[in-house]
């Protein structure tokens, strides 16, 4: 069977009727030979009275600011076509509309030339055109703005935008480091880690705060604190990676100078803490020379003063010691069998003139007098003591109830002072050894004794520990304990 011959004019007048565009046909001497439907509805005429019109008589003059006729006839007379050319619609009180057009050479019936004029009404895709472009510009200047690092990357790595601060922070253009790997420009061994990112974009979660110190121009480097995205098309998958950076440098910067501050501030009160630890003893002594100057003739006072003087001077050299054993601490030298109830018995005594006048003692140590004894240096342990003291009394300022116990828990010696004063609040307890740590307003106590005391402790094989409550704090100290061997032979014999 044969198809049926195809109705070509009919297929003409059909595609002119459906095509969305205006469509104008011209002959030689520029006459309208026929139109579209859509020009008809947009000049609002009919073919009968747009037939025959020159295109001056049939074009608002809003349109004749585009010589029209004249590219017409070129394009019939040279043959060759005109397409996209742009042209505006201006008319008093109507929004202006821009048109795109273009003029093909036609050859109408019987071989005589002609032209076809096709218009497109671009003006709405136009704007958006431009909406689009302003939002993109929009866009970039954010991106460009931003005080942080903006990078982007390819699925695998391979930067593709690198923003003006980046540029500023690394000293890299962006023309230097577009197509290289950003694990490239992360320093070792961090660049490992990135490039395992990239390895697995489908599948990582966003990475916040991931710091990575980045490399600068001449070999430096600075810290880096990323935030990686991933970009995702409609079908959701990736299509490289959002690379945001804080530089950390005036961040570090500041932190480096609190830190002297803080260097500075730990001086003063250093400085503070062992003039007030020294200027005591110095005290009694200048004192005590004083007396002997001015009532020099007693022998006993005499021999009492330089009894005080002495003990002042070997106080403040105690001091000293345990500060540079605290701030150095290592192996004890010189031990010896220290009594801990004589220790305990001279501390007690020390420290007595700080209690207020309504505390009572609850102090038994003599029935351990034979056990009480371990390896170390007697000073040493008598100041522990005499600041362990000290610090139960200054827990009750209004008086209360101190208690001494040593028992003996092989193969150590345990010491046990207490007050019954308000205890130590929670978060305090952490600090309670720092130095120069103090919750007192009493400006004689600095804060150096507890922290020297721990100290000291630890450097004789022993251990110092609280426990407290609103009910009172006990300070246990743990210490190895030393057995008498002529006391050991007699409980043999």
């Amino acid at each position: 069977m044969q198809p049926s011959p195809l109705d070509y004019e009919g297929f003409f007048h059909a595609a002119m009727a459906t095509i969305p565009s205006s469509i104008l046909i011209f002959d030689e001497q520029l006459a309208v030979l026929t139109v579209n439907r859509n020009f008809l509805d947009k000049s609002q005429g009919t073919l009968e009275t747009t037939r025959g019109r020159r295109l001056h008589e049939i074009f608002p003059a809003a349109f004749q600011d585009t010589a029209l006729d004249q590219q017409i006839r070129d394009v019939i007379v040279n043959g060759s076509a005109l397409h996209r050319r742009r042209m505006t619609y201006r008319a008093p009180g109507i929004p202006f509309r821009i048109y795109s057009y273009s003029i093909c050479p036609l050859q109408l019936r019987g071989g005589a030339p002609g032209a076809i004029l096709v218009m497109d009404d671009v003006t709405d895709h136009l704007r958006l055109s431009e909406e689009v472009r302003r939002t993109q510009l929009h866009l970039a200047s954010v991106v460009e703005s931003a005080r942080d690092l903006i990078v982007s990357t390819d699925p695998l790595g391979a930067i593709m935008t690198w923003n003006s601060a980046a540029e500023l922070a690394t000293g890299f253009s962006q023309d230097e480091v577009r197509g290289r790997l950003l694990a490239d420009q992360i320093e070792p061994p961090q660049n490992v880690e990135v490039a395992d990112c990239f390895r697995q974009t489908a599948q990582i979660a966003d990475l916040h705060a991931v710091e990575w110190s980045t490399r600068c121009r001449h070999g430096r480097a600075i810290p880096v604190s990323w935030h990686l995205s991933s970009m995702t098309d409609t079908a959701g998958q990736v299509t490289g990676m959002v690379v945001v950076g804080r530089n950390l440098s005036g961040q570090r910067a500041l932190e480096a100078q609190v830190r002297q501050a803080e260097k500075l501030a730990a001086l003063g009160m250093a400085i503070s803490g062992i003039a007030h630890e020294i200027r005591n003893p110095l005290g009694v002594s200048s004192a005590a020379a004083q007396l002997m100057r001015h009532r020099a003739g007693s022998p006993e006072l005499i021999e009492e003063c330089i009894g005080k003087v002495i003990s002042g001077i070997d106080r403040a050299s105690l001091v000293v010691e345990s500060l540079l054993s605290f701030a150095r601490p290592g192996p004890l030298r010189e031990t010896a069998r220290v009594d801990l109830v004589e220790v305990m018995n001279n501390a007690l005594l020390f420290a007595s003139g700080e209690a207020a006048s309504n505390t009572t003692v609850d102090c038994a140590l003599s029935r351990h007098a034979e056990s009480a004894s371990t390896q170390g240096v007697e000073n040493l342990l008598e100041l522990v003591m005499t600041n362990l003291i000290l610090n139960a009394f200054q827990a009750m300022p209004g008086g209360g109830r101190l208690s001494i116990r040593l028992r003996s828990d092989a193969p150590d010696v345990v010491i046990e002072i207490g007050d019954s004063g308000p205890g130590i609040p929670e978060a305090n307890v952490t600090k309670i050894f720092d130095p120069f740590f103090t919750t007192g307003g009493d400006k004689r106590h600095s804060g150096l004794g507890l922290s020297v005391s721990h100290s000291i402790v630890h450097q004789h094989g022993g251990s110092l520990t609280l426990r407290t409550s609103p009910q009172g704090t006990v300070f246990t100290v743990r210490l190895p304990a030393t057995h008498d061997d002529s006391a050991s032979a007699r409980a043999g014999s």
